[in-house]
């Protein structure tokens, strides 16, 4: 356009109209394109686009209607404003004509100063309207430039991100998250992400995470999010609100995998209280066995010299109990603590536990049931059997107290496994590559919540009126001096499980593979 006022189309069949409206724009300084029918202007504008179009409304041939409605059909033409004159004061005339898209109707005889200011801003508003429009495109393009980069530095951050919007619902995952996970972005988008988190832990997700979104606050929480591999993992996630333009725009947040970390402070934790229970029974162990010792002893000599009244014999032999069980107490304690070291040799895991399973039949309630699957040739592992007896006896009698006076089943189970160096932390332990026999204890009873499974390996912790609290945690101890592992697994009404993972007599496992390549080469 060589004119910047603009180029204006104006179309009218009457030559008198036509040339006065022609007359008026151009001595405003507008370039004025004229046409007297309606398929001349629709060829004009298919030439070149006018900024304004002045449509007369009855023509022969095509209407100013017919001309309009063309134009607005066009995704290239619908956008120039169209003033439409008419001599005719038809409202309903009007109407459709607006309807069609017009911005506007001037009634014939045209007054100069009304159809100049009309021109006028109709251009006007055409230019901030393309004005804005290109800011919007402009200002669109950078946000798709700002969120590629965005999405192109979250894929490759060594930490799970997302994002969300002003509705909580989540909008963005990055790949790390995505690979983490197994899933689509499809799928973890909206609330599809809680699919991934723990049963236990979704509800303190949920709180602490809409809480934090309605105060518009930073947060911080702990969860079990499910890896691709069907292992849940402790994962900390760090969120923060976001803003754009000064509004709020919703929440991004990062996850670390803190598993290990976990795993490395549980361990840090137990080793310190073993080795604080390991000073204090060195400190009192010797001089407290002297002591019961001699109180034993004393019984004893008052036993063998007492004149003969019952009262009195009572009485010593309760003395002499009291001692002998807080020898006992003593010793348990030194079993936690792993002070004590009998000699290893190579124990029958099964025949150990055919022969305790008899032996507790007595023990434990008429209504449970036990179900005992002990896998076949299965190697022997090294250690104490009458430790391994301790363990077996501890660990059924708490499952016994778990059902109470209810039905239920305790199920024993053995199995060989083998740890690899993939599984470098297995149970919280670090576990020597090789062979493993794995000892299940599995029961119906009451279950344990999540606080009391953090404490059941303290010694003096426990749930029971008259425990001592030493059950589990020289379980705890005897395994670990054997060079294994003991985790747990339970939840409030749905029972217990106990695994301990004990590593198979070297000999046994060498004489086993040797048989088993023999058999082969014979059969070969």
């Amino acid at each position: 356009m060589s004119n910047v006022k603009g180029t204006i189309l104006v179309v009218d069949d009457e030559p008198d109209s036509l040339r006065l409206l022609t007359d008026i724009l151009a001595a405003e300084g507008y370039h004025v394109r004229p046409a007297n029918t309606g398929t001349l202007a629709l060829a004009s504008i298919a030439v070149e686009y006018p900024d304004l179009v002045l449509l007369d409304v009855r023509m022969p041939g095509k209407d100013g209607f017919e001309v309009c409605r063309q134009l607005k059909a066009s995704e290239e033409t619908k956008r120039i404003p169209v003033i439409f004159i008419s001599a005719s004061t038809n409202q309903e005339e009007q109407v459709e004509g607006l309807w069609l898209g017009a911005v506007d109707f001037v009634t014939k005889p045209v007054r100069r100063e009304e159809l100049l200011a009309r021109v006028r801003t109709h251009l006007e508003l055409g230019r901030l309207r393309e004005h804005l429009e290109a800011q919007v495109a402009e200002r669109t393009a950078e946000l798709r430039e700002s969120e590629e980069r965005f999405r192109t530095m979250a894929d490759a951050a060594p930490v799970l991100i997302w994002a969300s919007g002003t509705d909580r619902l989540c909008t963005f995952f990055n790949k790390g998250w995505l690979e983490f996970t197994g899933r689509s972005m499809e799928e973890e988008l909206g609330d599809g992400w809680a699919h991934s988190v723990h049963s236990d832990d979704l509800e303190h997700c949920y709180k602490t995470y809409c809480s934090a979104f309605d105060a518009r606050q930073n947060f911080q929480m702990e969860y079990r999010l499910r890896r691709a591999d069907g292992e849940y993992r402790w994962v900390l996630d760090c969120g923060v609100p976001r803003f754009s333009g000064g509004l709020f725009a919703g929440y991004v947040g990062s996850c670390v995998d803190i598993t290990d970390f976990k795993r490395a402070q549980e361990e840090a934790l137990a080793r310190q209280k073993l080795e604080s229970m390991g000073l204090m029974a060195s400190g009192i162990a010797h001089d407290f066995n002297t002591l019961l010792g001699t109180i034993v002893a004393s019984a004893e000599l008052a036993a063998s010299e007492r004149d003969g009244d019952a009262s009195s014999e009572d009485e010593i032999r309760r003395i002499k109990t009291a001692a002998i069980r807080g020898a006992e107490l003593v010793r348990e304690l030194m079993l936690y603590a792993g002070h004590e070291s009998p000699d290893f040799e190579p124990v029958n895991l099964a025949t150990l536990i055919d022969d305790m399973v008899n032996l507790l039949k007595v023990a434990v309630s008429k209504r449970l049931t036990l179900n005992i699957d002990l896998g076949e040739d299965l190697p022997s592992v090294r250690g104490s059997s009458t430790q391994l007896r301790q363990v077996v006896m501890n660990l059924m009698l708490n499952a016994s107290d778990a059902i109470g006076n209810q039905p239920g089943e305790i199920r024993v189970s053995t199995r060989l496994l083998r740890v690899g160096r993939e599984d470098h932390a297995v149970n919280g332990t670090n576990l020597a590559e090789g062979e493993y026999i794995r000892l299940q204890v599995s029961d119906t009873g009451s279950g344990m919540t999540r606080e009391v499974q953090a404490r059941i390996f303290d010694p003096f912790f426990t749930t029971k009126q008259a425990g001592r609290g030493l059950g589990l945690a020289v379980v705890q101890g005897i395994v670990r001096s054997h060079g294994g592992a003991i985790k747990v697994r339970s939840q409030p009404a749905r029972g217990t499980t106990f695994e301990i993972l004990l590593p198979c007599a070297v000999e046994e496992v060498k004489h086993e593979r040797s048989a088993v390549a023999s058999g082969r080469a014979q059969h070969a």
